[in-house]
């Protein structure tokens, strides 16, 4: 097997996800892993940098993985794509939609792969989701109502995430960006947005804790969504609305296991009419016990630079369409 050398910005708990699941690849030679935080990198059978420009100009990567902060994102990705690097970059894509188009101009000055990490595109259970909706076993989808949202902890306000500084925004370009995509994924973009963007408990901080959005096609799908860090109880629910019948996914699975079983559940409505009210169609439901999305993430990446094989999800159009919805999302409020 062709191996891709490369290099990681930013050993945190993504980087060390990238490191496990290139190396169950196989296709990758690790040949530089960097991190302000000498910790982070113990352990690891790597060269070590502190440095992300010396790691790049000398590890000998081809590829760099940009597990960073989000104010450092754009700069890595230009800079790397302008070296004649490929890149992955985790999510956000950047602070904000200006970095985003920065990074769309250096990708496409390059010629080079860029990808991004929007991996719950790669659930299973959103995999299977999909194929119901683009074969139209369902009839036309409609409209769909999407819950992402997790507990802060004792000290959210303190944490990067929060600084908007270094992240760009709150809970909304943190976690709620993944369902922002999934509803793009699915309905196809939006142009009219109406939103309500809040500090619900933590009132002093300086990003949101909540965010609501009702969103529109230019074809007439409607969808909601509730982006929280208030979901004391974490919750990952998507329902999407079809003409004949409805699909509702729920759950998601996680390391940590706290958003419950992930499956999905399915039903048509009675199309004979047999039933005088339809208040109980038939369902079917799939659970699913492992999360393969880092793997095919990373089998993606390679495929695309090792074979010329296009990027299927988290382009750099996926990226700049999501972004210039969030935008929307922020300044509509």
């Amino acid at each position: 097997m062709e191996k891709i050398k490369s290099a990681i910005i930013g050993m945190g708990y993504m980087g060390r996800i990238r490191y496990d699941a290139m190396t169950r690849h196989g296709g990758y030679e690790i040949v530089g892993i960097c991190d302000t935080n000498a910790d982070s990198m113990r352990g690891y059978d790597a060269p070590a940098y502190s440095d992300w420009r010396d790691c790049i100009s000398s590890s000998g990567a081809e590829a760099v993985i940009v597990c960073t902060y989000n104010n450092d994102i754009m700069e890595i990705t230009c800079h790397s794509l302008g070296t004649g690097l490929h890149v992955f970059s985790e999510k956000p894509p950047g602070r904000n939609l200006n970095e985003t188009r920065e990074m769309k101009n250096a990708h496409q000055k390059s010629g080079l792969v860029l990808k991004f990490g929007f991996n719950h595109r790669y659930h299973n259970f959103i995999i299977e989701a999909k194929t119901l909706i683009d074969n139209k076993l369902l009839g036309d989808l409609v409209c769909a109502r999407g819950v992402y949202g997790k507990a802060g902890t004792l000290e959210f306000d303190k944490e990067w995430r929060n600084d908007p500084v270094i992240s760009g925004g709150g809970i909304l370009l943190d976690q709620g960006i993944h369902m922002m995509d999934l509803l793009i994924y699915f309905c196809g973009g939006f142009s009219q947005v109406h939103s309500s963007v809040n500090k619900l408990v933590w009132q002093e901080m300086e990003t949101e804790d909540s965010a609501f959005a009702i969103l529109k096609t230019d074809d007439g799908k409607v969808a909601s969504l509730h982006s929280a860090a208030i979901q004391w109880k974490p919750k990952f629910d998507l329902d999407l609305i079809c003409t004949n019948g409805g699909i509702s996914l729920n759950g998601l699975h996680t390391v940590s296991g706290r958003y419950g079983e992930e499956r999905i559940t399915y039903f048509q409505r009675d199309m004979n009419q047999t039933v005088k009210n339809l208040v109980k169609p038939i369902e079917h439901t799939m659970c699913f016990d492992r999360n393969d999305s880092w793997n095919v993430e990373m089998t993606e990446f390679y495929n695309a630079v090792v074979k010329g094989a296009p990027i299927e999800n988290g382009t750099i159009d996926d990226a700049v369409n999501v972004m210039e919805l969030i935008e929307m999302v922020y300044v509509r409020q």
